[in-house]
């Protein structure tokens, strides 16, 4: 139990860095940008320009989606009483979350030319930040945190991962 809390804190430290640090960095342009929300059996999608949200909520469910760019992509699909949010302010970049039976998932892209996958299985939570030219991906299958900057960690598998330039953890 102690070594599961340790990497548990290890893991969330990591991420809230990644992201304060990639939210200094810039992200994409206030005054555009589409959001979705959408609860219990309702879909609500968006499009203005080249910026997309999609929200798809099932039973006991809720879905929020925000693109905050003229050019990117948010994707937010929860069902049986999962939440998902998927949030995108990186220009030409995209945030996918997914959250099922019970679990939550939240996608944030926050650089420009990044994906970020979070998937919450099971009542457990995932968390995946992408920075700048970054990849953040965390499902029960696996974290992968690929390019410049990325984050994920994962309470159902106690897996996470970081990276920023060079440096790399877990």
């Amino acid at each position: 139990m102690r070594s599961f809390v340790a990497r548990a804190l290890l893991g969330l430290i990591a991420v809230a860095a990644v992201f304060g640090m990639s939210a200094m960095l810039g992200g994409g342009e206030a005054s555009a940008g589409t959001n979705c929300s959408a609860a219990n059996n309702q879909r609500v999608e968006h499009s203005k320009g080249d910026s997309t949200c999609i929200a798809n909520a099932g039973p006991r469910s809720r879905a929020t989606a925000r693109d905050k760019t003229n050019s990117g992509a948010a994707l937010a699909v929860a069902t049986t009483g999962g939440t998902a949010t998927a949030e995108n302010s990186g220009n030409n970049s995209s945030a996918v979350a997914s959250g099922v039976n019970g679990g939550h998932g939240y996608a944030y892209s926050v650089g420009p030319h990044s994906s970020a996958v979070a998937q919450g299985r099971n009542g457990g939570t995932t968390i995946a930040v992408s920075g700048a030219a970054g990849g953040a991906f965390s499902t029960n299958d696996g974290v992968a945190c690929l390019g410049s900057m990325a984050a994920t960690y994962n309470t159902s598998t106690g897996r996470g991962c970081a990276k920023w330039g060079g440096l790399s953890i877990g």
